[in-house]
């Protein structure tokens, strides 16, 4: 479905380096993870690692209240009949471990001769490597990356190219981009990807977000990513954890 918007090509605010970016610091604003699903009426909400039953996978998207508040903005960017759909948010760290060692194992299988320092390095770039250091967390442990596309009035997410963390070079935001400007044919659902990957780059950027350039679907907000891709010196969103009144670790024995 092309939207038939003239909307901007997707335009990166500077290249992204994931050791600079790591290395920013962080100062703690120590605002609360929310539930995303309240507004299902502007956000729909597919926590789609919890319904494909990835270990540690939540049945509900977290995300700090300034990211729900900004996502809301870029709702109100869109074109009437659509919606943003929220696929991932605050990640636990059981999570981010199991994502990352999946997709290594998957890559060992792949390539054999690769060593575990090699195969590492390869998965860090569609999945982050998980982190136990609080001056170097996982994006999605933060509460300040999301996962997201659009969907239709029909409730049918719209084409974008490749599928949701497809591990190829088809996933890079400005893929198609690069497609168009070096003269390859653009039609049909070529053309279709471009517009529609345009269109959440433009809303969401729009709304305060950054995107990570592998990935047409991860933008941030308040973490090191953003603030590497904004050019800001700090960060302000760190490791953080829901607080759950009935958690087994809260109770009283």
């Amino acid at each position: 479905m092309v939207t038939g918007r003239n909307w901007a090509p997707v335009a990166q605010e500077r290249l992204f380096n994931w050791e600079k970016a790591l290395a920013l610091p962080i100062v703690e604003c120590r605002e609360e993870l929310v539930p995303a699903s309240l507004v299902p009426d502007k956000l729909l909400v597919h926590p789609i690692y919890f319904l494909n039953g990835i270990e540690g996978a939540l049945p509900e998207c977290y995300v700090r209240r300034g990211v729900l508040t900004l996502l809301l903005e870029a709702v109100g960017r869109l074109p009437p009949g659509f919606r943003l759909v929220l696929l991932d948010g605050w990640r636990p760290a059981p999570l981010q471990t199991a994502l990352f060692n999946k997709y290594r194992e998957e890559l060992r299988e792949a390539m054999p001769f690769k060593n575990d320092d090699e195969l590492g390095s390869l998965a860090a770039r569609f999945i982050a490597s998980p982190s136990s250091n609080p001056e170097r967390p996982s994006p999605h442990l933060t509460g300040g990356a999301v996962d997201i596309t659009i969907a239709d009035d029909k409730g049918f997410c719209l084409y974008m190219g490749s599928d949701f963390d497809e591990t190829t070079d088809r996933s890079g935001t400005d893929y198609y981009e690069k497609r168009a400007s070096s003269g390859g044919a653009m039609a049909g659902k070529t053309l279709e990807a471009l517009d529609n990957r345009r269109m959440l780059f433009a809303v969401m950027t729009g709304a305060g977000f950054t995107n990570f350039p592998d990935e047409w679907w991860h933008f941030d907000y308040g973490n090191q990513n953003w603030a590497f891709m904004k050019g800001d010196k700090t960060a302000f969103y760190g490791s953080v954890e829901p607080c759950f009144r009935w958690k087994r670790d809260n109770l009283k024995r």
